[in-house]
């Protein structure tokens, strides 16, 4: 296996071995290994839009991966490292090895809360370019959109993502809460350079007051700083105003709404307005989450859009054994700016149905199906595939440490 840019690689390793928590209290270590073993059939992996260089691929998906958590009265930590190796045989243009690593760390104390969440990938562009579904994210605010839709283009991207979050109450009704989310995103090896590094930096000052035992009113102070490796520096500063109501204890509904004012290349400034709604539900045998967001985002295009995105994904158990689940991207994105040639106005749409079935207590069986649609505006084509994952799990016993 070949990591590109391994000076990244070992620093997002560092940054999450720095993260251990250090605890004189009780605590509890856990280890949850987990294989792998797909096949996979894909009747237009790369979004081509001439019907007849269309062509389906099937193989195999092999993925490793471990998850370390720690847990005490205060604080809460995983670290979760995964490969993932694609294999098409004759058609080995689409194999790779992809390399995942996420880390997050918790602190809770009487008046502050602490979180840093750190996510690393080295991926193909083929897939790391889509926006996929993920039924296992139950966070809105971590739903990514910094794709560019290229997914036809050889080539390999590595991304870092850090994102602290520290909060603080003032009293038992008012809080102020910081956040920055900072993205670092490199291409190795893509077509002509068509896809720029870039790095984006994104802050945020939030103010939150009780109005009522349900409901929180939302202020929030927002500002940004985009660049590419080519020279080019975008600032954004804006606002977002709103309400979080708690419709039940497992049910929650955000909606914010404000205005970001965003600098243009050519000199200037354009003002959009930026929204996000959200629900989020959990229960003991379902999972709902859904979204609709309207924000600027970077991409490898090197420059920013403005998305309008929907995301939903909701998981049922059917029994102690049987679960399914069934999810969608769908978002329009639109150059920030008018341009007389355009490269990130674009259509698309990804739908996912998800069957599991525990057969023993450490093997499950899992039937993924994807159809995705794009639709690009400089080609004036739209192209569509259909995709078919079968996946055997093998979870051996986690193994569990106290102190």
């Amino acid at each position: 296996m070949t990591i590109k840019r391994p000076c990244k690689s070992i620093a997002a390793v560092a940054l999450a071995i720095a993260l251990l928590p250090i605890s004189a209290q009780a605590a509890e270590w856990r280890i949850e290994p987990l294989l792998r073993i797909a096949a996979d059939f894909d009747d237009n992996p790369n979004l081509t839009t001439r019907t007849d260089l269309e062509e389906s691929v099937s193989g195999y998906i092999g993925e490793a991966s471990a998850k370390f958590a720690y847990s005490s009265d205060r604080s809460n930590f995983f670290v979760l490292p995964k490969i993932r190796t694609r294999n098409y045989g004759s058609d080995s243009e689409f194999d790779s090895d992809d390399v995942f690593l996420l880390a997050e760390y918790l602190y809770n104390s009487a008046k502050t809360r602490f979180r840093l969440r750190a996510d690393y990938s080295n991926e193909a562009t083929r897939t790391a370019e889509r926006s996929n579904v993920d039924l296992g994210e139950t966070d809105p605010d971590f739903i990514p959109d910094n794709d560019s839709g290229f997914v036809a283009l050889r080539g390999d991207r590595e991304v870092i993502t850090i994102s602290p979050t520290y909060s603080y109450n003032f009293t038992n009704v008012s809080s102020v809460a910081l956040r920055a989310t900072y993205v670092d995103v490199g291409y190795e090896d893509v077509f002509m350079d068509l896809l720029t590094d870039y790095t984006d930096l994104r802050l945020s000052a939030a103010y939150r007051r009780e109005m009522s035992p349900r409901n929180t009113g939302i202020l929030a102070l927002t500002a940004r700083k985009f660049e590419t490796d080519d020279g080019t520096e975008t600032d954004g500063y804006g606002f977002l105003l709103g309400i979080e109501r708690d419709l039940t204890e497992t049910t929650r509904f955000r909606a914010v709404a404000g205005l970001e004012d965003t600098d243009l290349a050519l000199g200037g400034s354009t003002q959009n307005w930026v929204a996000d709604v959200s629900l989020a539900r959990q229960l003991e045998t379902t999972t709902l989450l859904a979204q609709y967001r309207r924000r600027i985002t970077p991409s490898g295009s090197g420059a920013l859009a403005v998305r309008d995105s929907v995301n939903l994904n909701f998981v049922r158990r059917l029994s102690d054994r049987v679960s399914a689940g069934i999810g969608a991207r769908i978002y329009a994105t639109n150059d920030v700016e008018d341009a007389i040639v355009t490269i990130d106005d674009r259509d698309y749409v990804q739908l996912k149905g998800q069957f599991t079935w525990s057969i023993t207590e450490h093997f499950s069986f899992e039937a993924d199906y994807r159809y995705t649609f794009l639709n690009r505006e400089s080609l004036g084509e739209s192209a569509n595939s259909n995709e078919i994952t079968l996946w055997l799990n093998w979870i051996p016993t986690p193994i569990v440490r106290s102190r």
